[in-house]
């Protein structure tokens, strides 16, 4: 299907997982020696980085600071619409990396994939809200039980959800959860047809304006706040591919320096990226304070709470251990930061 005139509706469905993609690191950062600073230009002349990007965001961020100029390498840009696809083309050896939130990436490893986590980033946590009605009798997250809440199975919402259940004494089965996507949960919700809905930004900004109230976000659980760029096995394992994975990750790490030390023309080049409303977009820019960080035992510690979590819901077959699938290689290559 291939609209004209795309809805707004519908520009969000295939925006608003992807966003996160697009925002990384917060402050200005000094860069770290390339991989490739030694190579000669001939000695990448026919190079292709195979990278997967959802809704064009990852490139987006890069034109807009600057970093896909001068290039010794050629890029090659592959759409998807969700993480769960874009994971699914790295694990058949069809793209070389992409970016995703800290979801996909439990559900790819409980499959088996043939991928590892090369970089991570944090602070996006009040990016997903649990929402009630504006005229819901409910005020905390122990008067969910018995509610009828929509959620998009195995996404960060997802683990939201599970979280703020856990933390008032609930289990997943003391409420009616409703596995939709969110541009369906958006429609039954504004019907009133549900009782809760949690969900990610932009789907949040919009509700809100239209006067949805947010019961909790996930400014208590760190963990909600992570994305990860993740490679191939196949690409990590050829030296040349693994050198280009690398002058990558500083470059997206370097534009999104350029993009949070400059939030008015950032906004600008996303509303027009995402074809979103401009206040939408600064609102949802308001609300994140990403940053690079190294994959260390920290952050593997925190991805652990979603996999166990994961699994103790029985969303996956067997408990996880996250750092069996990092790769670490790439930390000293990250901007360092002031």
């Amino acid at each position: 299907m291939m609209p004209t005139k795309p809805t707004l509706t519908k520009r969000l469905r295939h925006a608003a997982t992807a966003l996160l993609c697009a925002l990384f690191l917060a402050g200005q950062a000094k860069s770290a020696p390339s991989p490739l600073d030694n190579r000669s230009p001939d000695a990448l002349a026919n190079a292709v980085l195979r990278v997967g990007d959802q809704s064009g965001l990852t490139q987006a961020l890069l034109a807009a600071a600057g970093e896909e100029r001068d290039l010794p390498y050629r890029l090659a840009w592959h759409p998807f619409p969700t993480g769960p696809a874009l994971l699914e083309a790295l694990n058949a050896s069809a793209i070389d990396l992409g970016v995703v939130g800290n979801a996909p990436p439990v559900f790819a490893q409980a499959g088996g994939f043939d991928v590892r986590i090369v970089a991570a980033a944090e602070g996006a946590q009040n990016n997903n809200a649990l929402l009630v009605p504006a005229d819901s009798p409910i005020r905390a997250s122990g008067e969910l039980k018995g509610q009828r809440i929509a959620v998009a199975k195995g996404s960060s919402a997802h683990y939201l959800l599970l979280a703020a259940l856990a933390e008032a004494g609930l289990r997943p089965t003391d409420v009616e959860v409703a596995y939709v996507s969110p541009v369906d949960a958006q429609n039954a919700f504004a019907s009133g047809r549900l009782d809760a809905w949690t969900v990610w930004h932009p789907f949040v900004g919009q509700a809100t304006s239209r006067g949805a109230r947010i019961l909790l976000d996930g400014s208590h659980w760190p963990e909600t706040g992570l994305n990860f760029t993740l490679a191939s096995l196949a690409a990590l394992g050829d030296p040349r591919q693994a050198e280009l994975i690398g002058d990558f990750i500083g470059r997206l790490a370097r534009a999104q320096a350029w993009a949070t030390a400059n939030p008015g023309p950032w906004a600008e080049r996303l509303a027009q990226a995402t074809r979103l409303p401009l206040p939408l977009v600064q609102g949802m820019l308001e609300r994140q304070h990403l940053r690079f960080v190294p994959l260390d035992g920290r952050i593997a510690a925190l991805q652990q709470r979603l996999a166990d979590a994961f699994a103790q819901a029985r969303l996956i077959p067997r408990p996880l251990r996250v750092t069996d699938v990092f790769d670490e290689r790439y930390n000293a290559l990250l901007p360092a930061t002031p």
